[in-house]
C-alpha cells in the first residue's frame, strides 16, 4: 500500500510541476532531498554503531543479566507470562537503548524479542498480551537523554538542543503510564471472556 501512495505522491509533484513549468526546480529539489537523507543516514550511523557496540560490551559482560536480576520484580508485574531468559534479555537491551536515547538501536533488539516471542506465540496471526505490552512500552519508552533528537537539534543550528530533555522525560513518564494501564486493563478485559 505504501508504494502506492509513494508512487501517487511521486507522480502528482512531476505532474504538477510540468503544469506550472518548474521541473526544473522539482528535480533540484529531489536532489537536494536525496542529498540530505543520505548525510542524515551517515551522521546518525556513527551514534547507532557507538550505542550498539556498548549494548554489545554490557551484554558479553554480564551487565545486562545483572541488570535483568535488578530489574525482574518489574518484568515480571508487566510480562508475567515470559519465562524465557533470552526474551527477558532482548526487552532489557531494548528497554535500556530507548532510556538512554538511541531509539533506532532499540529496534535491532525489539525485533528479535518480537521474533522469540512470536515463536512462542505459535506464530499465531493474533499478537499475544506480553507482545501488545511491549510494544506500547518500547514505543511510549521515557528518554532520560534523547541523544538522537539532541543531536538533529545541533546539527539544525539549535542554540540550545539540550533543552528537550525535561519535556522528553515528563512526556515519556506519562505515555509510559498510559501505555500500561492501557494494556492492564485489556488484558484483564481478555481474561474474563
Amino acid at each position: 500500500m505504501m508504494n502506492y501512495i509513494w508512487a501517487f505522491m511521486m507522480l502528482t509533484g512531476i505532474l504538477f510541476s510540468i503544469a506550472n513549468g518548474t521541473i526544473s526546480s522539482f528535480t533540484d529539489s529531489l536532489m537536494k532531498s536525496c542529498d540530505d537523507a543520505i548525510s542524515f543516514i551517515m551522521a546518525l550511523a556513527g551514534i547507532m554503531a557507538v550505542w550498539s557496540g556498548i549494548m554489545k560490551i554490557a551484554e558479553v559482560s554480564g551487565l545486562i543479566s545483572k541488570i535483568a536480576d535488578a530489574v525482574s520484580p518489574v518484568m515480571k508485574m508487566l510480562f508475567p507470562k515470559v519465562e524465557n531468559e533470552q526474551i527477558s534479555a532482548m526487552m532489557i537491551m531494548s528497554f535500556m537503548a530507548n532510556i538512554f536515547g538511541a531509539g533506532n538501536s532499540a529496534t535491532v533488539f525489539s525485533l528479535k524479542a518480537m521474533e522469540l516471542m512470536d515463536e512462542e506465540n505459535k506464530r499465531s496471526p493474533i499478537a499475544s498480551d506480553t507482545m501488545c505490552m511491549f510494544v506500547a512500552l518500547t514505543m511510549s519508552m521515557i528518554q532520560l537523554v534523547p541523544i538522537t533528537i539532541i543531536k538533529i537539534r545541533n546539527d539544525l543550528g539549535s542554540s540550545s538542543p539540550e533543552d528537550i530533555i525535561f519535556p522528553s522525560i515528563l512526556a515519556g513518564i506519562i505515555s509510559m503510564i498510559a501505555s500500561v494501564t492501557v494494556c492492564k486493563y485489556y488484558e484483564r478485559k481478555s481474561s474474563y471472556v
